[in-house]
């Protein structure tokens, strides 16, 4: 006869396998297992880092830093602001969305949160007014945002970062 102390520590073990059968006899197929949803992401970037490509499941962000478009402290945009421009206007005619096309504009932490707001509203404001004028952009909606100095994408302690968080950022919803 085993001394109680080890039937007792068996016992754990045993109930988790009989616990285990149970659960697989109650799985006969494996439409009953959950299904998972991974979003794959894939970030493409010019080697300056001026454009930048997001694309996810529902939505696909193109993103252009400020010096590519404006110049320091403006929402005016640049000459060289078309081109770039005319090509995601292509992207997004080809994509067939039939969601809003957000614009959103953001800055770095410098000259104060108020002006931040103003000025990157400005930004997204002028880069959706080019985008609506695109004929062939005729059918697509699109909403404009500020955020400002929020939702940064580098450290804004060096002059690297706020480069890179002085940005428009055009979200396509995927159709």
């Amino acid at each position: 006869m085993r001394p109680r102390s080890t039937v007792l520590a068996a016992l754990p073990a045993l109930i988790l396998v009989t616990s285990a059968h149970a659960q697989a006899a109650d799985r006969t197929n494996t439409a009953d297992i959950p299904p998972r949803h991974y979003d794959i992401v894939s970030r493409v970037e010019s080697l300056d880092g001026a454009e930048r490509t997001v694309d996810q499941d529902t939505k696909i962000t193109y993103g252009l830093q400020a010096q590519v478009l404006f110049g320091k402290d403006s929402a005016t945009l640049s000459d060289q602001a078309q081109k770039h421009l005319d090509a995601i206007a292509a992207k997004i005619a080809a994509s067939g969305t039939t969601e809003a096309v957000q614009v959103n504009g953001y800055t770095d932490d410098l000259g104060g949160e108020a002006h931040g707001l103003v000025l990157s509203r400005g930004r997204a404001e002028a880069v959706r007014n080019v985008l609506s004028k695109n004929p062939s952009l005729s059918a697509v909606r699109f909403t404009v945002a500020g955020f400002g100095e929020k939702h940064p994408i580098a450290d804004n302690k060096s002059e690297s970062g706020r480069v890179k968080n002085r940005r428009v950022e055009i979200v396509v919803t995927k159709s």
